[in-house]
Order: structure tokens, then sequence, then C-alpha cells
């Protein structure tokens, strides 16, 4: 029996809608309880100019390169960083604190994309070397959580020089003022 429905004005108003946030002709029909087929919601989109088709793609590219980047960073597209060795380093870096950090037990929920690894330390200006294996100089970058109380997520995680974290530890903004205050008064450098 072939489809004989009329839609009502607000069937069609929330197919039209459906069709522009990128949802595709059969999940639109299903939507309406199929009472329309998928040809029908097609018909309408392309009367009214939408092109759900087109419009999903774009929705899934956009949502692909979203999770490249929080994987891979901003320059997930450019190769040649990609197999640079600050890129290698970086993202050894990166796994090895993740890894550090499930073993204790600490909540570790950010991709490498959601932090940004500069070239100087954005506290002290020390120039960070990431290829430093040493252990831990005063140039060597390190993960801190700007909220001690706070695990490795989103937002609460820059990197900075280890000199910059040992001198950040656990002292307040008031008691390292006063530090400073004290060694001013005294001249200390």
């Amino acid at each position: 029996m072939p489809f004989q429905y009329v839609l009502t004005a607000e069937e069609r108003t929330n197919l039209l809608t459906w069709a522009k946030q990128g949802f595709g002709y059969t999940e639109i029909a299903s939507k309406l309880n199929n009472k329309v087929s998928k040809q029908r919601v097609e018909q309408i989109c392309k009367k009214n100019n939408i092109k759900a088709t087109e419009i999903k793609r774009q929705k899934r590219r956009e949502q692909f390169e979203a999770k490249m980047q929080a994987k891979w960073g901003n320059k997930w597209k450019d190769m040649e960083y990609r197999k640079s060795f600050i890129y290698t380093a970086m993202r050894e870096k990166f796994k090895a604190k993740k890894a550090n950090s499930l073993r204790v037990g600490k909540e570790f929920s950010i991709e490498f994309g959601d932090i940004d690894f500069p070239t100087h330390c954005p506290i002290l200006g020390i120039e960070l070397n990431y290829f430093n294996e040493e252990g831990y100089l005063d140039d060597s970058p390190s993960f801190d959580r700007i909220d001690p109380l706070k695990g490795y997520i989103k937002g609460n995680v820059a990197i900075i020089s280890m000199r910059a974290n040992r001198i950040k530890n656990n002292g307040t903004a008031e008691e390292h003022e006063k530090i400073a205050q004290f060694m001013r008064q005294h001249r200390i450098t």
C-alpha cells in the first residue's frame, strides 16, 4: 500500500529541522514513525533547498577532524611534523604520564590534543628540552596540574618547566607572594 499520509505543519517543521541538523532521510522517516517514505523526505528536503546528505557528510567530517585533533594534536594533518623528533618526544612524554597516572590511580581523561606543548616554560621562560633523558632537570618539561586536588583533566593541565613545577609544588599563591616579598626585602636574587 503506498504512503498517503499528509504531514502536519509541526511534522514538516521537525522534518526540515532534522534535515538541517544532518539526519539522513531514513532516520528522519523513522523519527516520523515511517508515516512518509525516505523518498518523500528527500523530495521535501529538495523542495526546500536542503541537502541533508551533504550536511550529514559535513557533520561526520567535523566529528572525525575533532577526534583526530584530540588524539594527535592541532597539527594532525601535517605528516612531516608527526614524523619529527619533537612530536615523537611529546607523544612519548604524554604516554608515559598517562601510564604512570593510571598506575597510581590518578584520574587521566585528557587527550594528547588537549595539551599545548610550548617551546618555553610559560612561567619562567626557560627553553624546554623535550629530549632530556638525564632525569628531572630544570629545563625538563613537566605536566602540571593547575589544581592539585583534581586529576589530569581537560583545562587542569599545563606543560611547564620542572623548575617551575618544583617551585610551585604545594604552595599557595599567597605563600609564594610572601616568599617573594621576603626575598625582595632581603635582596635575595
